[in-house]
């Protein structure tokens, strides 16, 4: 079925972004036969404008709406027409999901209920990002040199923190025989360029590599032959690298930002530094690119984050909170 279009002005009227969401949920929903609507919940993943939209609409309709947030909505909770419609809509949804306890603590704070929000972590699909042999992951992903091998994952922009990352791989005791390849989008954007220039004026130019995006099969083989998983993000909700990193059996040096400390929990998963810390995450990578650690307990450490077991937690989730009609908003 061909879903509405919406309306969309990039950059400008931002705050009228729900209505135009509200108006093509709308008419999507008018496409589907009432047998599907009598049993229907509106599931709207990001606050705003998804979440404002779909809850505008369930509230006329009288269908339970869930509203997932994933960590745009923190900033959005301080502007002024935005924040309160966004912290409306989740007030008077019937479930909020959100994917960290630090965006749920965001969320309290900005005044949604706590007995609204669940906190459900984003899902790994484990069929793909599992450990496997390192020197086979190696072949497969062209990587032949011996030196130890770095990986980071994360598209290019100053959120993501490759500069702290940069700095730290150069201030490395054994930077010489380390490689860091970092894989994501924006090699040739204006922080891409800044990032190479970056690596070049630290002399480590020749060992700092920037791949660009890659599938996921790809990045899994890529993590299966890294030593080491790092980043340095300086905000994050529920970092979807971390846990496929973790998933395939590799230690993570990560911040401190959003829920990393919440999974990267015990020494053995790796360590967790502060934001913007070059130097502490220096000394993390130099400990754990030392360290002996076992695989199958960091593996162990995300098993209940899989697809399987995150969908059961959601279906748990609205199954719990999908009261009668007269109460299901609100």
């Amino acid at each position: 079925m061909d879903l509405a279009n919406m309306f969309y002005l990039p950059g400008i009227a931002k705050s009228y972004d729900s209505l135009w969401m509200e108006r093509c949920v709308e008419t999507w929903l008018c496409g589907l036969e009432q047998s599907i609507l009598d049993d229907a919940v509106l599931d709207a993943h990001f606050g705003y404008p998804e979440g404002v939209g779909c809850w505008r609409v369930a509230k006329r309709r009288g269908i339970p709406v869930f509203i997932t947030i994933r960590g745009l909505e923190v900033e959005l909770f301080s502007t002024r027409s935005r924040g309160r419609q966004l912290v409306k809509a989740l007030s008077e949804a019937t479930g909020v999901i959100a994917v960290s306890h630090s965006l749920r603590n965001a969320a309290i704070l900005a005044g949604v209920p706590k007995g609204k929000i669940s906190v459900i972590p984003n899902g790994v699909d484990t069929a793909c990002f599992h450990p496997g042999n390192k020197e086979s992951a190696r072949t497969a992903v062209g990587y032949r040199n011996t030196n130890k091998l770095i990986v980071s994952v994360g598209n290019l922009k100053p959120v993501k923190g490759h500069d702290t990352l940069i700095r730290a791989f150069a201030s490395l005791e054994n930077r010489t025989r380390v490689q860091l390849v970092c894989i994501g989008g924006g090699v040739t954007s204006p922080w891409g360029i800044e990032l190479r220039k970056q690596a070049d004026s630290l002399g480590i130019g020749n060992r700092v590599q920037f791949i660009g995006p890659q599938s996921p099969a790809v990045v899994a083989d890529w993590l299966r032959a890294a030593d080491l998983f790092a980043l340095a993000s300086r905000r994050e909700g529920c970092c979807n690298a971390v846990l496929e990193a973790l998933a395939t059996g590799v230690q993570v040096v990560a911040t401190d930002a959003g829920d990393n400390a919440f999974f990267v929990k015990t020494p053995c998963c790796g360590r967790v530094v502060p934001v913007e810390d070059w130097k502490a995450m220096g000394v993390a990578v130099d400990e754990c690119l030392e360290s002996n650690f076992d695989l199958c307990s960091i593996t162990e450490s995300v098993r209940d984050c899989s697809w399987s077991r995150v969908a059961e937690s959601v279906v748990r989730t609205f199954e719990s909170r999908a009261v009668p009609t007269a109460l299901r908003i609100g």
